[in-house]
């Protein structure tokens, strides 16, 4: 029997959770992951993890998630859908159902939710306003046992197909890009992200009486930063002069108007909806205070040149990028 401690992870198969899960792994932690089905693309030989079969509207399925559980990581969320109650009834519903049922079945089990940035900025779009009430699920459903929220920003990396277009652009020379004119904004590598939530988890199982808190996590770099800065980096990681050309929020708009006549007629979800538009061109979506607290023993590895380099070394590797 092995003694190394259960950790519960919604979301696992995802971008995000597939670094995760090595993160886990690499601490000595036991990875019980909920997946709708078997993974099996998404984890690497040899890795010790458990599998259950299920969903987040799945009493029974929550239920053997939970059982034993010495800690849970709740990275599941809906990132588009066709309209405001989908995300709601995932991100915040499905928050308050797994914590409902770890109350009744392990009500000590350390709970680390992995948010988002966007819930800073609630009124601006469904999916801002249900990762906030996601949030409130969790300082109220929690109870006894202890608790950390963790709001990343943009999130990068190897395997990451929402940055996948800016890098196509990069190596055709030119990207256009949609955002405010002196818009600022963090962003993450998610191997460093992986490693902070894995941090925080085992403060969480050390006792260390951190909970009950909201933090907020980047790479480090001080006031967040502007496209140019993108830009220099996609340059220096494709070797290429790369120009830009941002894109004006009218024209964004109209696509996204477009979109939801579409969604409207299809019923399939897509990303860019008027509400994401106001995401797209908020002027500030830079952390606050990126870092962790000492004790958490965690620092970024990453700056955004080096991120990018590693990114676009994955994307090449397999064939996503020429």
């Amino acid at each position: 029997m092995s003694d190394r401690k259960v950790v519960a992870v919604t979301g696992a198969t995802g971008f995000i959770g597939q670094a995760l899960i090595h993160s886990l792994v690499r601490a000595g932690l036991q990875p019980r992951l909920l997946v709708r089905r078997f993974p099996r693309g998404a984890l690497r030989a040899g890795q010790p993890v458990e599998i259950v079969l299920g969903d987040l509207d799945e009493p029974a399925s929550l239920e053997k998630l939970l059982n034993g559980a010495d800690a849970v990581i709740h990275l599941a969320g809906l990132i588009k859908a066709s309209n405001a109650a989908a995300f709601f009834a995932a991100n915040a519903q499905g928050t308050e159902r797994l914590l409902t049922i770890a109350g009744k079945i392990n009500p000590k089990a350390a709970f680390l939710h992995v948010s988002s940035l966007a819930a800073r900025e609630p009124s601006l779009s469904p999916y801002a306003a249900s990762k906030r009430a996601g949030e409130e699920k969790v300082g109220k459903a929690a109870g006894g046992r202890p608790w950390l929220i963790l709001r990343p920003p943009a999130v990068y990396g190897p395997g990451d197909p929402a940055t996948l277009p800016l890098f196509q652009a990069a190596t055709l020379g030119f990207v256009p890009y949609p955002a405010a004119p002196l818009a600022r904004f963090s962003l993450i590598h998610v191997a460093d992200l992986a490693e902070a939530i894995t941090r925080l988890t085992e403060t969480l199982l050390s006792g260390s009486g951190l909970s009950g808190k909201c933090f907020e996590v980047d790479d480090g770099y001080p006031g967040g930063y502007q496209w140019p800065h993108l830009i220099a980096a996609l340059r220096a990681a494709t070797g290429r002069q790369v120009r830009s050309y941002r894109l004006p929020r009218w024209l964004m708009s109209t696509v996204a108007q477009l979109n939801g006549v579409k969604v409207h007629l299809t019923g399939r979800a897509e990303v860019l909806m008027p509400h994401k538009v106001a995401e797209l061109y908020h002027g500030n979506w830079v952390a606050e205070d990126g870092a962790l607290p000492a004790d958490v023993r965690w620092r970024p590895e990453f700056d955004l040149t080096d991120g990018f380099q590693d990114t676009l070394r994955w994307y090449r590797l397999n064939s996503w990028v020429r």
